[in-house]
């Protein structure tokens, strides 16, 4: 994967932190690779991009940070049960996707995003999650969040029928 596609992601974790769950020392890790067929922790959004940059993003967090953020972008607390809890934490990652991509498509990637899938739990089984990914943590005051990004460029695809 290209370090072209995995930095918009880590900035725009970095901004929307900052400005809708209001985590100020928010602090990137050095990536790595590593490769899952389930997820690795509590609470996991699942968005899919597709376009010139194809793939899957993971954002990956332990029920602790997830209930300070619901609590950040609710303004009070919300049982994780609740579907506004999975709302805002889906929002936060739809949001977070919505920037990288943005910015991917200035950098001449067009690519748009699916809407954002929530899964609950450890070793929820995602068969599409097996693909080599770029994992990045995430240091808060809250705790660690994980970007998992597999990502890929779409070669344009050239028709050669002929009459």
């Amino acid at each position: 994967m290209k370090a072209e596609f995995l930095n918009p992601f880590v900035y725009a974790v970095l901004r929307v932190l900052s400005s809708e769950a209001g985590l100020k020392k928010s602090v990137p890790g050095k990536p790595y690779l590593i490769r899952a067929d389930a997820t690795l922790h509590a609470v996991n959004v699942v968005i899919g991009v597709v376009g010139t940059v194809q793939g899957l993003v993971v954002y990956g967090m332990e029920l602790f940070m997830a209930k300070g953020i619901i609590k950040a972008m609710a303004g009070v607390e919300i049982p994780i049960t609740d579907p506004m809890a999975e709302s805002a934490i889906s929002e936060l990652a739809n949001l977070v996707t919505g920037v990288a991509s943005g910015t991917l498509e200035g950098n001449g990637y067009p690519c748009r995003i699916l809407p954002p899938v929530m899964v609950k739990g450890t070793a929820v089984r995602i068969s599409t999650v097996s693909i080599p990914m770029v994992a990045v943590p995430i240091s808060t005051e809250l705790g660690e969040m994980k970007i998992y990004l597999g990502l890929n460029e779409q070669k344009a695809m050239v028709s050669s029928a002929r009459r």
